[in-house]
């Protein structure tokens, strides 16, 4: 028999190739994790076309406007997107709208590029409207999806139907007049269901979008400017939009969570300063918050470095956490990371977020990345942590001496080496106080309340007299008197004190006149190699053990 010959490899005929409604499942609710990553999309794309309507000379930069508003019934809520930015051609609009995976736009200049997310709240409401129109056209484009007939198509039991024919029976088309000024796209999403009602609900919706959008600082957090400074210097910028939420008549400005102090463990995490990190070779920046650490910060709007592609969140914490959890053996650093704040901003245009949004794609380029974040932001985060902890140590040992020797400050006179001691005592935690490498995370205002205790202290204790120091004959006089006194020396051949200061054996005792002490001998000899509380005790131990027979 003759061995047939291989047939050539063919393509399968593309007309063959069904793409099935339950692939609309995964692009809705298996997409994101969160609900509220739908809203984000939406955003997201607003941003793009308000960056497009600046860039075409449309809007003037700072223009930008996204409207979020509620409305509807407490039973049957809806929520509406509007934003200024270029909007889309009546020619075009309806066949982009309709698009799965079709998007033109490009990572470099965009933050959403795939086409897909305007898809996202088919998941969460009755009908999803988009609303368009562009600069100079008379009439706006309106596509309408009926979303619970979508779902439909890919309930438990339900048929396979090809995407095409779903989007093609579940969509609606129609022009609206419009003004020839006007350049807007509006998304509704109409009689929120399942999880999607939250949306309505803005104690829920704001502290969300505060957290993702790409919107200014608030004026009170003090940082601001040096942050806006640090970027320009990158040779950056921050890409902003402003961003409002409606309900009725109130309206409020969404600005970024971070301000100066935090709810963090059983106390408050005070920003004190911010370290700048970055690496413009390969494509990032960012800022650290220097506080004093005490615990875990219970905002979970900021808690931890985030991470921003064209100042849009990607992911939470947990990119940090991630990368902290590969330091170690034991991956323990990966709860440090919950004790700071700060920001990274991907700026190199080969790191691509993932499509959903809570990573980066796998590249070279984010692998030298994660390299250096690992070596430079981890670690110094975990450096800053854990030095707080002994500057919270050390501001409390040198309260506790403050009130200690205050204490010991309360008297009428000294002896010269209780004085020289409390002397030596208060410099040593004056300069502790001021090197900064020592207190890490201190709060500036507690040094410096700390810094004016000790120098008032120091002004006390300077005023406080030291004892004139009694000589060896006026002891001998003083024990012959208390002898003599009670009737137990009958002794008057003893040789009387010369009463002029001096010690039996003529030297000066130094407690007046010019010369110095034995006891600030000794110190003085003592506090070349030694700090001045070790070689003030080390003084006094030395003249008391020479004293002794």
């Amino acid at each position: 028999m003759t061995p047939r010959k291989p047939a050539s490899p063919v393509s399968p005929d593309k007309k063959k190739i069904e793409v099935g409604s339950f692939f609309l499942e995964t692009l809705t609710t298996g997409m994101y994790e969160n609900p509220f990553h739908s809203i984000r999309e939406y955003v997201q794309n607003s941003f793009d076309a308000i960056q497009d309507s600046i860039r075409a000379g449309i809007l003037p930069d700072s223009e930008g406007r996204i409207l979020i508003s509620a409305e509807g019934t407490q039973r049957s809520p809806s929520l509406s997107i509007r934003d200024n930015g270029t909007g889309i051609v009546e020619s075009k609009a309806v066949s982009t709208l309709i698009s799965l995976g079709a998007s033109r736009k490009t990572p470099s200049r965009h933050a959403g590029f795939r086409g897909i997310g305007r898809l996202a709240g088919i998941a969460y409401c009755t009908t999803l409207r988009f609303t368009t129109s562009a600069q100079g056209e008379l009439t706006a484009t309106v596509v309408e999806f009926d979303c619970g007939m979508i779902r439909s198509y890919f309930s438990p039991g339900a048929e396979p139907a090809d995407i095409r024919d779903v989007i093609s029976s579940t969509t609606k088309t129609s022009v609206l007049p419009a003004k020839e000024e006007e350049h807007f796209t509006q998304v509704d999403m109409v009689g929120l269901v399942n999880l999607g009602v939250e949306f309505a609900d803005f104690q829920v919706l704001e502290p969300y979008l505060r957290e993702v959008s790409p919107v200014e600082y608030l004026d009170s957090f003090s940082y601001a400017d040096r942050i806006r400074r640090f970027v320009e210097s990158f040779g950056d910028e921050l890409p902003t939009v402003h961003v409002e939420t409606k309900q009725k008549r109130e309206r409020k400005a969404i600005h970024k969570s971070y301000k100066n102090h935090y709810p963090a463990g059983k106390g408050v995490s005070k920003l004190h300063d911010i370290e700048p990190v970055s690496s413009k070779e390969n494509g990032w920046f960012g800022w650290i918050g220097v506080s004093n650490f005490p615990g875990e910060i219970s905002d979970g709007t900021v808690a931890g470095i985030r991470f921003r592609s064209r100042n849009i969140q990607i992911g939470g914490m947990s990119i940090i956490q991630r990368l902290a959890e590969e330091t170690t053996a034991s991956g323990s650093d990966r709860r440090l990371m919950t004790y700071a704040v700060g920001e990274i901003f991907v700026t190199n245009p080969q790191v691509v977020p993932n499509a959903r949004r809570d990573g980066f794609e796998d590249s070279e380029a984010w692998r030298i990345i994660r390299k250096e974040l690992k070596s430079v932001v981890v670690k110094r985060v975990v450096k800053l942590v854990r030095a707080a902890s002994g500057t919270r140590s050390a501001i409390k040992r040198i309260s506790d001496a403050i009130d200690q020797l205050t204490k010991r400050a309360d008297v009428e006179e000294f002896t010269e080496e209780e004085k020289t001691e409390i002397e030596a005592t208060i410099r040593e935690r004056l300069k502790e106080l001021a090197s900064p490498t020592k207190l890490v995370g201190a709060d500036p205002k507690d040094v410096s309340r700390l810094t004016s205790n000790l120098k008032e202290l120091a002004e006390t204790v300077a005023k406080i007299p030291v004892a004139a120091a009694k000589t060896q004959s006026t002891e001998d006089d003083d024990d012959a008197v208390g002898t003599d006194t009670e009737g137990e020396n009958e002794d008057d051949n003893q040789t009387p004190s010369s009463g002029n200061g001096d010690s039996p054996d003529g030297e000066n005792d130094g407690s007046s006149g010019d010369k110095a002490t034995p006891h600030e001998i000794v110190f003085g000899i003592l506090r070349e190699e030694l700090p001045d509380e070790l070689a003030t005790k080390l003084a006094h131990k030395i003249v008391e053990a020479l004293k002794s027979p």
